[in-house]
């Protein structure tokens, strides 16, 4: 039986994943750029008089960064260097076009365990024709633990966004409950990594205004996805996700009109080696 008991604790300890600690931090790669590729697929659908109208884009960009270590935090330089956007509208017809972030560069702050402090775009006058965006970049930055986990581990996140709408003429506040979970280990392209899936309740609630009409905005919907995260480095290797939202936009003048709109999107984060 101890020969048995032996022999079972053996194999346990060969096998490292079972016991394997990691301690999951975001680490600076210094002033040789990190190069990724993005992209996203969006499809919205607006539903008004009984009428349906839906938008889809897809977006594919180039993205580079480099990071330096400011005291106890993370400062990324991320800069859009190519960008393709194709749309799809209501009538059938096709745009493509170029962002006008390209060339542009954002300054992020990060905590080391993923908590974006606070991000701005370095032209000032190009920053000012940005309302709509959170502090966050893309995909790059999600919460991982403030201890040593192996797999099997969880943790959760709620964190609070304002979106600027409008034009700077309405805000909408957008909080997120995430759940994390370490699955495995797995050698991406040479790269070792874990495997961290996450998924969680998103709620929305704000106000705009268009064309003169101010709208109260409330919605909620789902995300889910699986990241690949190289540990010895701290940085995203990959990063596959989704959102499902449904949300309406309700006039507050004299003229009460409803619009419901639900919104789908995919997004997949690829380090480019």
């Amino acid at each position: 039986m101890k020969s048995l008991a032996a022999f079972i604790v053996t194999v346990l300890v060969m096998n490292t994943g079972a016991f394997a600690q990691y301690k999951l931090e975001y680490k600076a790669s210094g002033s040789t750029p990190v190069h990724y590729k993005a992209h996203t697929s969006l499809e919205t659908v607006e539903s008004m008089m009984g009428q349906q109208a839906k938008v889809s884009v897809k977006s594919d960009q180039s993205i580079s960064m480099t990071s330096s270590m400011d005291g106890s935090d993370i400062i990324y330089d991320i800069t859009v260097d190519s960008s393709k956007n194709i749309a799809l509208l209501p009538n059938g017809d096709t745009t493509r076009t170029s962002s006008p972030t390209v060339g542009q560069t954002k300054e992020t702050r990060v905590h080391p365990d993923g908590n974006v402090i606070s991000s701005r775009w370095l032209d000032s006058a190009f920053a000012k024709t940005q309302a709509g965006e959170t502090k966050d970049f893309g995909n790059f930055f999600f919460r991982l633990p403030d201890k040593e986990v192996n797999t099997g581990s969880a943790w959760a996140q709620t964190k609070m966004d304002t979106v600027q709408t409008g034009g700077g003429e309405g805000s909408i506040v957008v909080t997120t409950n995430s759940n994390y979970k370490l699955v495995d280990k797995e050698t991406v392209e040479g790269i070792p990594c874990v495997r961290i899936t996450f998924s969680g309740q998103v709620g929305l609630k704000g106000a705009t205004s268009y064309q003169g009409i101010d709208f109260a905005i409330k919605g909620s919907g789902t995300i889910s996805g699986t990241a690949l995260f190289d540990y010895m480095h701290g940085k995203v290797v990959r990063l596959t996700g989704n959102s499902d939202q449904n949300l309406t936009m309700a006039s507050t003048g004299q003229q009460a009109v409803t619009i419901p709109m639900s919104q789908k999107t995919n997004y997949e984060l690829r380090l480019v080696r």
